[in-house]
């Protein structure tokens, strides 16, 4: 079941000497949801293609959400 989906347009940078940094997941998703209905295991998967649909990147990690740690 997909609980959230979220695409997101980085643009077109220019060379330059030091990298262009893209803080990932962004739009308040630094905030885990509380309560006993969002409680469980979640894998999340990120995938980077440009404009052309080539593929560069992709991953996929997995997090908790519980009461105690």
């Amino acid at each position: 079941m997909t609980v959230a989906s979220e695409n997101i347009m980085l643009g077109s940078y220019r060379a330059q000497k030091e990298p262009h940094v893209v803080t990932f997941p962004r739009h308040g998703w630094e905030e885990a949801p509380s309560g006993a209905m969002a409680r469980g295991s979640y894998t999340a998967k990120s995938k980077f293609f440009d404009d052309d649909k080539n593929k560069y990147l992709e991953y996929e990690y997995a997090f908790k959400i519980a009461k105690d740690w």
